[in-house]
This record gives C-alpha cells, structure tokens and sequence, in this order.
C-alpha cells in the first residue's frame, strides 16, 4: 500500500500514456492498413465503360463518347482529368484524387472517376439523373448513387 502511496503520480501517467497509445493504435491502425491497399483510379464513361488506372504506375488516357472527350492523367500516385471540351471544364479544375472514396465528376460528359482500394465492392453510382416533380418544389435533376 506504502508503495502505491509513493507512486501514484507515476502509475496514473503510465495509465495515461497506455490509453494515449491504445487509441492510437485504434484510429490510425485502420487508415495505415488502408493506404497500404494498392489503389486504383476506376473511370466511368457516359457509355458504361469502365478503365482501371493503377496510381502506382503514370499513365495518360482520352476518353471519347458522343458526349465529348475528356483526358485522364495519373501521376504521382494522383488521377486527375487534364482537359475536358465540355463548355465550363468544371472538372479539370478540381484537385488530383489519391484516397479511396475520393471522386472527380464531369457531368456535361456523364464522367466520373473514383479511387478504390484493392479491397473495395464495385461501387453502386448510377451516372444517369433521375428528374421528378414535386408539388412543392421545380423539377430537380440529380446525380443519383
């Protein structure tokens, strides 16, 4: 007893220092073993067709539908889309994917690119719009997944 006494303070930090490390484990753990998964760029065209783009390796692809024609680089172990002749090119101006989950989306051309790990399902995203009336609100024109 004496000699819990005499220690306290340093069984309470070690206590501390042991849950601080636990939780660390806990919530980085899941995101090492993710990043470790070789990633991968998937493409989906306006045809239903669909690219997988390894980011491990550089590569450079035209997409062309009868929507339009958009380029696909991968680069530093990012997808991004280069140029797009859609009339905005929205899409070349969002920033380079390399998470899984993370998307680029060129609606003018029904495109879309997401990045999955080894692991991932097939992914559920429908890039046809569904439109509907509502009494209350204008016709409304979605992207569905």
């Amino acid at each position: 007893m004496d000699f819990v006494k005499k220690n306290i303070a340093t069984i309470v930090t070690g206590l501390i220092v042991t849950a601080v490390l636990i939780c660390a484990v806990v919530m980085i753990g899941p995101w090492q073993f993710a990043q470790s998964s070789e990633l991968t760029a998937v493409v989906h065209d306006a045809n239903g067709d669909e690219r997988r783009l390894p980011l491990n390796r550089d590569a450079r692809i035209n997409i062309q539908t009868n929507l339009g024609t958009n380029t696909i680089v991968v680069s530093g172990g990012s997808a991004r889309i280069e140029h797009a002749d859609c009339p905005n090119g929205d899409c070349t101006r969002q920033l380079p994917i390399n998470k899984p989950g993370q998307q680029i989306i060129c609606l003018p051309h029904k495109l879309w690119i997401e990045v999955r790990g080894s692991e991932d399902k097939e992914a559920a995203m429908d890039v046809d719009a569904v439109n509907w009336a509502d009494s209350e609100q204008a016709d409304v024109d979605l992207v569905a997944r």
